[in-house]
């Protein structure tokens, strides 16, 4: 699976992860460094299961694959993981079953996390 290009004028930054399992953020800066975006998710490399509990890019920059890229980022390291989302928006559904095409990922909405998760 390869990951979508990003637009040149946007770059990631990856806020350090707390716990085993704690939650993490990838967040979207064009190139003032203003943020545009984030991706707020938890993995557990011990279960291998994945959280992907929000993601927002900003209005003027949706429909440039930014989530899609984000998305592929937080996926890379996590091989054969199995992945969940929060509660899905109507925009996000539509985005989450794009990803299930493009990844062959579930990500179903159920919220399921594994124990070393922390809510």
């Amino acid at each position: 699976m390869t990951p979508p290009a990003r637009p040149p004028a946007v770059h990631f930054e990856r806020a350090a992860e707390t716990l085993p399992a704690g939650r993490q953020a990838l967040t979207m800066l064009d190139p003032c460094d203003r943020p545009v975006g984030c991706l707020e998710y938890q993995v557990c490399h011990l279960c291998r299961r994945g959280y992907i509990g929000n993601i927002a890019v900003a209005t003027h920059w949706q429909g440039q694959g930014l989530g899609r890229h984000a998305v592929h980022t937080v996926l890379a390291p996590c091989t054969g993981y199995t992945w969940s989302t929060s509660r899905q928006s109507s925009e996000g559904r539509l985005f989450f079953a794009a990803m299930v095409e493009e990844t062959e990922i579930d990500f179903p909405p159920s919220g399921d996390r594994c124990p070393h998760m922390v809510p």
